[in-house]
């Protein structure tokens, strides 16, 4: 298990490595910001003791003013950290979610055919907004936490060796309730997540065959399963949230424990002559800047717990390898192409078998129509040709090419498939022909509409919205 986490961690900082440069920069904004966050109570202090001295009042003034230009450039810093921290979380997880597309799109119909496009939406999208929202609003919170505690060690250490070892043992008390807290709600977010995203998937598969479930009166049966997987996501938001709050009552307890013990070990040490009143008045308030990351820890616990589940979900997702292989260097001849099944087998993962050693060949330009019953395999042909599924045993060529051999940028322009139900994105007809490319041009597009006979979509305008599945057009 350790070694998983830590290759999870290694997979996250190389994700985070083509920003690095940005990261390294706003390291440096929340070190300046730690340092004066801790150098605005030694001002205090100061003006403490010289004030239980009798010192001038001229001399308070200027120690005050200090205090206030500190206290006033802390939080433009502060302001400044959090925007350069938003915009470089949302940068770097925009590489993310591209990235996690582009792998999910490149993997095999197999994998497809275990996951719904609704938990992959969910994944490629609403799990890497969590990383987001981690990167952006914690991991800055966390980092000058981590350099606030160090200065803050460092600086007692100088005033009273005694001070920065209590505040040690008590950082330790604090971190090991943090720390047991965190283990079973970051495992309960990730199975909420998980939840989530199978509900969102019946939900997609409920919508897409809405017609169909009305017209075989299925609907009771389809609203009994939205049921039952809305109840398994609610149980695990609930196991979720209790984790949660017995989390916030932890960290509640102590932050209260540690300011008690600092206003007591202060008025104790202060008594004896050990520290002076002013040193006391920092110790109390540096426990209260230490209050302040556990009660961050509180309210950004649901976004840490949720980050944590969903780096799990992308990382693992990242990690399928895909299935099918682009290692070819061979082009197919130019013109058109034979196509050749040589000792051909394939079966699904399933293991019932589609095909079984098929021998066929089909010569270059001729028409071949396949006829078969529902389920022989004819949909198979034509995804084993276009490498969209990988032969078990035996070879495909094209052009007496092994289609291994070529590359899938090649197969795929010298391949066109037409799939049994034509999908339409939201957008114009001009984007649905040309798949969102700007580069052909209007009258290649209104031609390429009249060739395949469709002259009154042609007519009716390239540029005219269509809605998502087809809408604006007839089911022909």
């Amino acid at each position: 298990m350790p070694q998983r986490t830590t290759s999870r961690w290694r997979a996250l900082l190389a994700l985070l490595r083509p920003d690095a440069a940005r990261w390294v920069g706003l390291g440096v904004l929340i070190g300046v910001s730690s340092a004066l966050a801790l150098g605005g109570p030694l001002v205090v202090r100061r003006i403490v003791d010289e004030a239980t001295a009798g010192s001038t009042s001229a001399r308070l003034t200027g120690l005050a003013l200090l205090y206030l230009a500190i206290a006033l450039l802390a939080q433009l810093i502060i302001v400044a950290a959090a925007w350069f921290a938003t915009l470089t979380a949302w940068r770097t997880t925009n590489d993310i979610r591209l990235r996690l597309a582009r792998h999910v799109l490149g993997l095999d119909h197999e994998f497809h055919r275990q996951h719904t496009p609704g938990e992959l939406i969910q994944r490629v999208d609403g799990d890497v907004t969590s990383v987001s929202e981690f990167l952006g609003r914690v991991v800055p919170r966390a980092l000058g936490a981590a350099l606030m505690v160090l200065g803050m060690v460092m600086v007692l250490a100088v005033v009273d060796w005694r001070l920065a070892l209590g505040t040690i043992v008590y950082l330790l008390i604090a971190i090991a309730v943090v720390i047991r807290g965190r283990h079973r709600a970051v495992g309960e977010s990730s199975d909420e997540m998980g939840s989530y995203a199978r509900l969102y998937g019946g939900i997609e598969e409920l919508l897409t065959a809405a017609e169909d479930l009305r017209a075989n009166g299925a609907s009771t049966h389809a609203m009994f399963r939205f049921v039952e997987e809305s109840s398994a996501a609610m149980a695990s938001s609930v196991r979720r949230e209790s984790a949660f709050l017995r989390m916030w009552w932890a960290v509640q307890t102590s932050v209260a424990a540690g300011s008690v013990i600092a206003l007591v070990v202060g008025t104790a040490l202060v008594g004896r002559g050990t520290i002076t009143v002013g040193t006391a008045f920092l110790l109390f308030q540096y426990v209260m800047l230490l209050s302040r990351p556990l009660e961050d820890v509180v309210d950004h616990l649901e976004t840490v717990q949720k980050a944590n589940g969903a780096m799990v979900r992308v990382i693992d997702l990242l990690a399928v390898p895909p299935a099918i292989l682009d290692r070819g260097q061979v082009s197919p001849p130019p013109g058109p192409l034979s196509v050749e099944f040589d000792g051909v087998s394939f079966g699904y993962s399933d293991a019932v078998p589609v095909l079984t050693d098929v021998n066929l060949r089909f010569g270059a330009g001729r028409s071949i129509g396949v006829v078969g019953r529902s389920g022989s395999g004819k949909t198979t042909l034509s995804r084993l040709v276009l490498r969209l599924l990988e032969a078990g045993t035996g070879t495909v060529r094209l052009g007496g090419v092994a289609i291994a051999d070529i590359p899938l940028g090649d197969l795929r322009r010298r391949v066109a498939l037409i799939p049994q139900e034509v999908e339409l994105f939201s957008g114009t007809v001009r984007d649905n022909v040309t798949m969102f490319d700007p580069t052909p041009r209007d009258a290649d597009v209104v031609s390429a509409l009249r060739r395949v006979g469709l002259d009154a979509v042609a007519e009716a305008g390239i540029h005219r919205q269509l809605g998502a599945g087809g809408t604006g057009l007839s089911a022909g």
